[in-house]
């Protein structure tokens, strides 16, 4: 079975990233093991290997060489991101930072969450994936409201669950094109 990495991307102790990472789980795993990745329990430091991860060097230190073996051992990857004052949280920009090599042709797909359907952070996300060759498929966004609450009680219309099915599909289909 091909491993689907979801990443919690807020630290904040009020979070609802929980709760939408758990809907995200629950649609795909049926067709995938799941590692839930935590950013908040991951707690890298600010970036601080000696190196830039786009020269290729090894990386020094326990927690990069930790954190490159993970996401070195995913397929695929769904990225959670609140949209935080019009962006992405630091600690999700830091630990995409931390790599280069592990990001490149890693399918993906980008998840936002907050008023306003993540509308602002989705597309900035989605050009640093990019940037580091990411193969990103597409980006689903929740809105508080129309799909969840702000405590995180979820009632996501069809559509967007039909959405994420959709792109889980496409995740899927991805596997065997997986460059490694």
């Amino acid at each position: 079975m091909t491993t689907l990495g979801i990443i919690i991307s807020s630290a904040r102790p009020n979070r609802v990233g929980d709760k939408v990472a758990r809907w995200v789980a629950d649609a795909a795993a049926d067709r995938f093991e799941i590692d839930l990745i935590d950013l908040r329990e991951v707690a890298l430091p600010a970036f601080d290997e000696p190196a830039s991860p786009k020269s290729g060097a090894q990386k020094t230190t326990d927690h990069g060489r930790a954190w490159g073996e993970r996401i070195a051992a995913l397929d695929a990857v769904v990225i959670l991101t609140p949209q935080y004052n019009g962006s992405y949280p630091g600690a999700l920009k830091n630990a995409i930072d931390f790599l280069y090599a592990e990001w490149k042709d890693l399918p993906t797909v980008l998840l936002g969450y907050g008023w306003g359907a993540a509308s602002e952070v989705l597309p900035q996300l989605e050009k640093l994936m990019l940037r580091l060759d990411a193969d990103v498929l597409g980006a689903i966004g929740l809105g508080f409201r129309e799909d969840l609450s702000v405590e995180g009680e979820l009632f996501v219309s069809e559509e967007k669950a039909a959405a994420l099915r959709l792109h889980l599909d496409a995740l899927d289909a991805r596997m065997p094109a997986r460059v490694g």
